[in-house]
């Protein structure tokens, strides 16, 4: 009997081991860029490579989820293979990492022990990507890895050039142009810092801190429910990054409260679906795809933030109008009072978790300060204020900040693997020319004209989306489809943030819309009719992008003027449109009423530069609206309305 009772012991005290070596994994995954971000190692007087931080960092992620699979499994068998993969892992990791500069010197040579090397990294990513990223982008990495090898089989203008399966492992496990690419680097680099300075925040109270501001701030409102949960929403997003972990994040607090307030369960549930989703669009964070989209398109990040800035504001005004309309509509009145916290007692509480966020707008614009090192000097801030301060009696002490870090870690080691996996990709469209060849391809499909390019990127775009991360989705079409855009004379900025913002709205597109499948879960609601309810919530994220093509002044470019009228021309746009979607502008209105608010809805919303003539179109779409206005006033205290 005792013998027994030891061997069920062993499993439980392995477990433990694992956890804690888990959570080391976790947390020098974050330390080590961040220290690389703050120049820890010029101070030191140590040279390192980019890429052997990169390869460590790497390393560190594939062997942590090994252990996550160890610690998962109750088979003592399966448990030892997998801690002996993170062993194996780690070891030919750390040996990369460290002797990378003689190991790329090898690489055309394809030593015997380089190929055994790269067949460990490369078959842990594989192994790695199922549980990491799911099986969407395993399937589209497994489709390229096979026309890497087999695509000098395929005919015609899609043939590549013959490649060994040595040469194709070699080049995409070791080359800086695969697996330790760009998009591993922006994530390492540039995304792990502020990462955890989501997590401080999080640990720390910011997250109660904007919830109450969110409240105060709308609850009062009707429709409050529903507003509060598009502002926490936005807030909440514009700091994790994550459409889905947001939804998860906020959605338990925010769709009960909306489903007591009398929204229906699939409405709720799209409302928070799509607040979440567009906190990728709101700055200061923007998710990590921002980030490699600075750094995939040559300018600083600040550029890519302003630039997006319109939009997003454009994209939260539309919610903003429906759920105020909507709520008008069916009568869904505010917050009760005894629910609403009181602003100024709450900004009094947590008047310190703005500071950080000056620091980083003033390091970013003011100081032009690398992404990177203004996210350390925020967290760096924060930790200092939130040792000194607490929010509503939650202090975080110093024995909490190792726990910070690792879970940091835990967040990232996803988007690290998805990275990895996306300069596989990369790396088979470089060593194949596939990228080259569908540009030329799209462009040709389109017939060179603009308007039938873009919406077959959008529809590409859509389509590659589905189930894949943001970030995959993002390096997916910036390599695939953004080159075609560019290539027929739209700005390069534009094309990126049109195919980002398409790549983003697979979030919540049916039939994979996984926020929406989310936010549907939570809500008790049917995962379709949500999303459903969401794309007609979220419709101006399919129309503004084909805006700031053809009018640029809707990302900033132009002068203050033509910005204003084009914002302006794009906000009674919005409304027009919405309230016809909606069904309510003072009143219920019929279906030939809605009819015309959508006709004089659209006219406003196509740019004034689009067709030579000039702001004709702006003039009707204002008529229209000026009628509707009069019509309603004029109406508005007869008993019998056409229009009721």
């Amino acid at each position: 009997m005792q013998e027994s009772k030891d061997d069920t012991m062993v499993p439980g005290k392995a477990t433990g081991v694992i956890k804690q070596l888990k959570r080391l994994a976790g947390g020098l995954m974050v330390l080590l860029p961040v220290a690389y971000a703050g120049n820890i190692h010029q101070l030191l007087n140590i040279s390192v490579y980019d890429v052997q931080l990169l390869a460590l960092v790497l390393t560190l992620a594939l062997s942590a989820g090994f252990l996550i699979m160890a610690e998962h499994t109750q088979k003592r068998l399966l448990k030892a293979a997998d801690f002996a993969c993170a062993a194996l892992t780690f070891c030919v990791g750390l040996y990369v990492s460290l002797y990378y500069p003689m190991i790329s010197m090898e690489a055309p040579y394809l030593p015997i022990w380089l190929i055994a090397t790269s067949v460990v990294l490369f078959g842990a990513l594989i192994f790695n990507l199922p549980s990491s990223a799911g099986i969407g982008i395993l399937s589209v990495v497994l489709i390229f890895l096979a026309y890497g090898l087999f695509g000098h089989l395929v005919p015609g203008e899609l043939q590549s050039r013959e490649t060994t399966l040595s040469e194709l492992v070699v080049y995409l496990a070791i080359d800086a142009n695969g697996m330790l690419g760009t998009a591993l680097k922006v994530a390492v680099i540039i995304v792990i810092p502020f990462l955890l300075f989501g997590q401080l925040l999080a640990r720390c109270g910011a997250a109660d801190f904007f919830n109450d501001i969110a409240l105060a701030g709308m609850g009062r409102f009707r429709g409050g429910p529903a507003k509060v949960a598009v502002t926490a929403s936005g807030l909440f997003g514009s700091i994790s990054g994550s459409a889905v972990g947001n939804v998860v994040g906020t959605g338990v607090v925010t769709i009960p409260m909306m489903k007591r307030a009398g929204f229906t369960p699939a409405y709720a549930a799209s409302v928070e679906a799509v607040a979440s989703t567009g906190g990728q669009l709101v700055p200061p964070v923007m998710g990590a795809a921002a980030f490699i989209m600075a750094d995939f398109i040559g300018v600083d990040y600040s550029t890519v933030m302003m630039a997006a800035l319109p939009s997003a504001l454009l994209y939260y005004l539309a919610i903003f109008i429906n759920v105020d309309l909507y709520a008008a509509k069916r009568n869904i009145r505010s917050v009760e009072a005894s629910q609403i916290p009181s602003g100024w007692y709450s900004l009094k509480q947590g008047w310190h978790f703005l500071i950080p966020f000056l620091i980083l707008f003033y390091a970013l614009f003011a100081l032009n300060m690398r992404p990177e090192r203004a996210a350390v000097l925020a967290v760096l801030t924060l930790l200092v204020v939130s040792l000194i301060f607490g929010y509503r009696g939650r202090r975080i002490a110093l024995g909490d900040i190792w726990s910070v870090v690792s879970s940091a870690g835990g967040a990232a080691s996803g988007l690290i693997i998805v990275c990895a996996a996306a300069g596989l990709i990369i790396g088979v469209l470089n060593i194949s020319g596939l990228a080259f060849n569908l540009t030329l391809h799209i462009i040709n499909a389109s017939g060179e004209n603009v308007f039938l390019l873009a919406l077959i990127t959008a529809l590409i775009s859509i389509v590659l989306g589905m189930g894949m991360p943001t970030v995959g989705v993002y390096i997916l079409l910036a390599t695939l489809v953004a080159p075609a855009l560019v290539e027929v004379g739209i700005p390069v900025i534009s094309a990126h943030l049109f195919v980002f913002y398409f790549g983003l709205l697979s979030m919540v597109t049916p039939p994979v819309a996984l926020a929406s499948f989310a936010a549907a879960n939570i809500a008790g609601a049917g995962a379709w009719s949500t999303s459903i309810a969401a794309m007609r919530l979220a419709w101006p994220a399919y129309v503004v992008p084909f805006l700031f093509l053809f009018a640029p002044s809707l990302i900033l470019e132009g002068s203050p003027l033509e910005v204003i009228l084009a914002l302006g021309s794009a906000i009674l746009g919005i409304y027009m449109v919405t309230a016809g979607i909606v069904g309510y502008m003072h009143g219920i209105v019929s279906t030939w009423f809605r009819c015309l608010l959508l006709f004089g809805g659209l006219f406003l919303l196509i740019p004034a530069d689009l067709f030579s003539g000039g702001f004709y179109t702006d003039i009707i779409g204002l008529a229209v609206l000026g009628f509707c206005i009069a019509y309603k006033y004029l109406c508005k205290n007869r008993s019998a309305l056409p229009l009721a």
